[in-house]
């Protein structure tokens, strides 16, 4: 996988193709790990309502999700969700295209397979903000969409920086992002509705603590606005 996407506009809810164009599953969510330097990497596509449920939130989407591990209690397998290497993505259209054929190609992810150091974008989506008046941020900005780059030597993908903003309507139609169109007067109106949107660069000055479920900005941190 090369190139730029911002995960939740380019991939959540997407069609998965294998490399013959037949249709594999769709997008419930992206499995993100934790590097030893600290940087995230996102690792995998998760596929099924074990994937899907909790992107519903903290309190809907946990009784969505223990309702379905009990009705599906005497089956393990379908209580987590199954996940695609990430690596297997050859490119992102309308579509997410794989490299590789269907057959075999879902596995389950167990849950100790994923491991303590790993998150989903659905846990990151939607998180608080906190952050001084000098870092530039709305006060009641919230993480909006994580941008994935792939590294130079193209063999890993991270997620180089956050997107947030207050979350006004619009926020994933696209048309504040420079590679989505649309009719200009829509993305002219989204734009200024996205005014207070903001890239902020992982490193130095930003802390993701899906614990207390928010993100920790300073005012070391590199915050540029969204352009459109």
């Amino acid at each position: 996988m090369t190139g730029s996407y911002d995960a939740a506009l380019h991939l959540l809810d997407r069609q998965v193709v294998d490399s013959e164009g037949r249709l594999v599953c769709k997008v419930d969510d992206i499995e993100i790990a934790t590097a030893p330097d600290g940087s995230l990497v996102p690792t995998g596509i998760l596929v099924g309502l074990p994937a899907l449920l909790p992107r519903f939130g903290p309190h809907l989407g946990g009784v969505l999700t223990r309702t379905h591990a009990r009705v599906f209690d005497a089956q393990a397998h379908r209580s987590v969700p199954d996940v695609i290497d990430l690596d297997l993505v050859a490119e992102v259209t309308s579509e997410v295209h794989l490299s590789v054929p269907r057959a075999g190609l879902l596995r389950p992810r167990a849950e100790g397979e994923a491991g303590a150091d790993r998150l989903r974008l659905g846990q990151l989506l939607g998180l608080p903000v906190v952050a001084p008046a000098a870092a530039g941020l709305h006060r009641g900005a919230r993480v909006l969409d994580a941008r994935m780059v792939s590294v130079p030597d193209g063999r890993r993908t991270v997620v180089d920086a956050l997107i947030v903003g207050p979350g006004r309507p619009g926020a994933l139609l696209g048309y504040d992002r420079r590679s989505e169109p649309g009719p200009w007067l829509v993305a002219d109106l989204v734009r200024w509705l996205h005014r207070h949107a903001r890239v902020v660069a992982m490193g130095p000055g930003v802390e993701v603590d899906v614990a207390q479920r928010e993100v920790r900005v300073s005012d070391r941190a590199s915050v540029t606005p969204l352009l459109g």
